[in-house]
């Protein structure tokens, strides 16, 4: 949950995540709708799905019982290297090491890498190092120490050096070289993208569709239609379409930002009247190539039934025309 989201976000979410879904058989026999809501707010649902995805696993393959080992942590759907070696050594006591962004800085410092930190060999080099360094006993406390000593002393700005007890084997303290030691991490350019919503309205703006999108931006998640520029989709493109099927609708004046891992999007709302029935609402999703099972919401229960923020912004565009 805290990937990527900060724990002031998360504990709440937490705390009624884990009073829901107590244990792996919760969690795995979860409804999607169910598990969406309470995942609101914290984005990436993707990471909910395979939370999912990895207690089905640990039930079929463990006999729900959790594995002790990385390796085996490694089995299941969703877990990466980093979230493997966390739980065995912290959990089971396995002799692995765990590099975050924090090891990562402790170490280049000690070892005074001011260059190919980021490069694979870097990032091999820093985990063969703390895989020397773990004691067989209590290894979850040494590398929660690691991160600690990272997050707490030897932080990116203003490091308390004089204050670090692993000053004396610091190699950068020594040359005074702290601040190049990591170097800047190289930034992912951003890409522009401009995605529209569709508003399928019907009664007078009172019910709002939904469909689960199968493809593009929060696929497999519940909310509005989208469509993105990058498939070729422009404003005009869409305004021809409802022209051609007979479909009246109009593009909301106000537009909404957001961010999806190193995309930039520019989002446009599209509030379309759809009273005249469903042959013409499928019509228009078929077109467009999207999903044409769609849900009817009431404004309360559209509020519960959308789990990304990026919904929510198209939402606001509606509310403030």
């Amino acid at each position: 949950m805290s990937q990527q989201t900060t724990l002031a976000v998360v504990l709440p979410r937490f705390k009624e995540f884990i009073n829901t879904l107590p244990d792996l058989s919760s969690l795995a026999n979860c409804s999607d709708e169910k598990l969406r809501k309470l995942w609101v707010g914290l984005g990436y649902y993707a990471r909910a799905r395979n939370l999912r995805n990895g207690a089905k696993y640990i039930i079929e393959n463990f006999n729900n019982k959790f594995p002790s080992s990385k390796d085996e942590w490694l089995k299941v759907p969703g877990c990466g290297p980093y979230t493997a070696s966390i739980i065995s050594s912290i959990c089971f006591n396995e002799p692995v090491a765990c590099v975050d962004g924090n090891v990562i800085r402790v170490v280049s410092r000690i070892l005074g890498m001011s260059e190919g930190v980021w490069e694979k060999i870097g990032q091999e080099k820093i985990l063969c190092y703390v895989s020397e360094c773990i004691p067989k006993n209590s290894p979850g406390c040494f590398n929660q120490a690691m991160m600690d000593l990272g997050a707490t002393l030897c932080k990116k700005q203003n490091p308390n050096c004089q204050d670090c007890p692993v000053k004396k084997y610091c190699s950068a303290f020594k040359k005074n070289i702290i601040s190049i030691c990591p170097p800047n991490k190289p930034r992912k350019d951003f890409q522009d993208e401009n995605i529209f919503a569709l508003l399928l309205q019907r009664n007078k703006n009172s019910e709002f569709s939904l469909i689960l999108r199968d493809k593009g931006f929060l696929a497999k998640t519940k909310g509005f239609p989208l469509l993105c520029s990058k498939e070729g989709h422009t404003k005009e493109k869409i305004i021809a379409v409802l022209k051609n099927l007979k479909i009246n609708g109009t593009c909301l004046e106000k537009t909404f930002k957001h961010s999806i891992t190193h995309h930039k999007i520019t989002g446009h709302t599209f509030l379309i009247d759809c009273d005249e029935g469903d042959n013409k609402v499928k019509k228009l999703l078929k077109t467009f190539a999207l999903n044409e099972k769609n849900d009817w919401f009431d404004i309360p229960h559209l509020q519960q039934n959308i789990s990304s923020s990026l919904d929510q912004k198209v939402l606001k565009t509606l509310f403030s025309k």
